[in-house]
């Protein structure tokens, strides 16, 4: 069965030897990566793991650095590496604390080849109104050039972790009400979100909403996939955070699915999608 993987992550090399001297300068980096037990891939790990374990397209995206000039630089080498390899769906990544030069970098990324936008996300402040208000102009941004953006959402009860933070649900069900044809993928199930949709008013206003798995097994027991498949079959993206975790981690849970709903999640939803 084909299987697209929504959510990975890659770094030019040149990055990852530096990653150190990065931590010690950004601290939302340092969060997630300050551990060399926290792996990076570059473009050479991505391409034998989409080989080894049968990945036919996979999204790709960087990190929300502080720096600008890492963010362009990796947003340069994925866009070049997505020229090059059709199965490849670049997203440009930004840094939403810096507004002006997000959408900058945006724009320029779109007319690169970008193909969406993100992961956004807000872990040193968590996310309430003021980034939501700090978003605005980009979400409008990528509503009017139908680009999907991706945004970070964690759960907010459970064990705690590197890079976990608070997110005001209701502040992001106003970013959404706001911008009602913006195609938005909320990562990690949306921490949770997805199941208010049994809420009529959040059904119809999330009705362009994706969630996608990213990070599943470290935060759900494997019954999850059974209620996605059940109650939400068409609105779910397989995402492996790669490299994080691969599709190994995911596929014996997924097996157990009927061949319907593992088709709508591994790759049916995702190639509607970015068709």
């Amino acid at each position: 069965m084909p299987v697209i993987d929504a959510h990975t992550h890659l770094f030019p090399p040149d990055v990852i030897k530096i990653r150190d001297r990065i931590a010690a300068q950004d601290v939302r980096f340092s969060l997630l990566y300050a551990s060399p037990k926290a792996r990076m891939a570059d473009g050479v790990e991505l391409g034998r793991y989409m080989a080894e374990e049968q990945i036919d397209r996979a999204v790709i995206t960087a990190f929300p650095f502080k720096d600008r000039g890492l963010v362009r630089t990796c947003n340069d080498y994925i866009l070049e590496m997505a020229r090059g390899d059709p199965k490849l769906i670049p997203f440009a990544m930004v840094d939403v604390h810096d507004e002006s030069f997000a959408l900058v970098e945006a724009e320029r990324s779109l007319s690169l080849g970008a193909r969406g936008i993100g992961e956004l996300a807000f872990y040193e402040t968590g996310f309430g109104a003021t980034e939501r208000k700090a978003l605005d102009s980009l979400a409008d941004y990528a509503e009017k050039n139908d680009l999907p953006l991706m945004i970070h959402v964690n759960e907010q009860v459970g064990h705690a972790y590197h890079g976990k933070t608070r997110m005001d649900f209701q502040e992001l069900v106003a970013l959404v009400e706001a911008h009602p044809e913006l195609v938005m993928i909320l990562s990690h199930l949306g921490g949770g979100i997805c199941f208010y949709e049994f809420m009529p008013e959040i059904k119809k206003a999330f009705a362009r909403v994706y969630y996608d798995l990213a990070a599943v097994p470290l935060l759900y027991a494997k019954e999850v996939y059974g209620f996605i498949a059940h109650y939400m079959p068409d609105k779910v993206l397989f995402g492996s955070d790669y490299p994080l975790l691969s599709y190994k981690r995911y596929a014996r849970d997924l097996d157990l699915l009927e061949e319907e709903g593992r088709q709508k999640l591994l790759h049916l939803n995702a190639r509607n999608l970015f068709q």
